[in-house]
């Protein structure tokens, strides 16, 4: 069944406000902590979800940071290192591509032990590599979509922009942890 014009017209409201407050971001590059908790504030809007993360590359092997999250274990995740190829995290982050998991169990890359050490349980998880000019910079994870747990086209698109605009952000501020 094709989308109502009142859906197109609320998706279209949601891209323009993501864009126009990725752009804001660019105003001010001096406090990345907060360029990166903004980031993913404007992820949460664009798609709400429980949990979202950011994570980047902060070693020559490819091991990543998470330096920024949303959600019930945030404070537990922030600066937690990941080695390269964990997870579904690493595998977006090696094959440089979308992964789009609507059901984590039925996923052999996907860290239960990591979940499970955290005390959260993932359901569902979007990562989007962060690339600037073909290299990685980073990824953005989104956890348990709120509306359901399949991930829409028209959503996996507006974070792959959002990622776009946030390696372009990361590349200017330079500041790897």
């Amino acid at each position: 069944m094709p989308d109502s014009p009142l859906d197109n017209l609320s998706r279209t409201q949601i891209r323009a406000a993501a864009y126009d407050r990725m752009l804001h971001l660019f105003s001010d590059l001096s406090k990345p902590e907060r360029i990166f908790a903004e980031i993913l504030e404007i992820v949460d809007e664009a798609v709400p979800c429980e949990a979202a993360s950011l994570l980047l590359v902060t070693a020559e092997d490819g091991g990543m940071t998470f330096v920024a999250a949303t959600g019930p274990v945030a404070e537990k995740i922030k600066g937690m290192k990941l080695g390269p190829g964990v997870g579904i995290a690493g595998a977006c982050a090696r094959d440089h591509a979308v992964i789009a998991v609507s059901d984590v169990q039925r996923e052999p890359r996907f860290a239960r032990e990591i979940s499970k050490a955290l005390g959260f349980e993932t359901r569902s998880l979007l990562a989007v590599p962060i690339l600037y000019k073909g290299d990685l910079a980073g990824i953005l994870e989104l956890v348990n979509k709120t509306h359901g747990d399949d991930w829409q086209r028209h959503e996996i698109e507006l974070i792959e922009r959002i990622a776009r605009s946030a390696a372009s952000l990361i590349n200017l501020i330079g500041e790897r942890p």
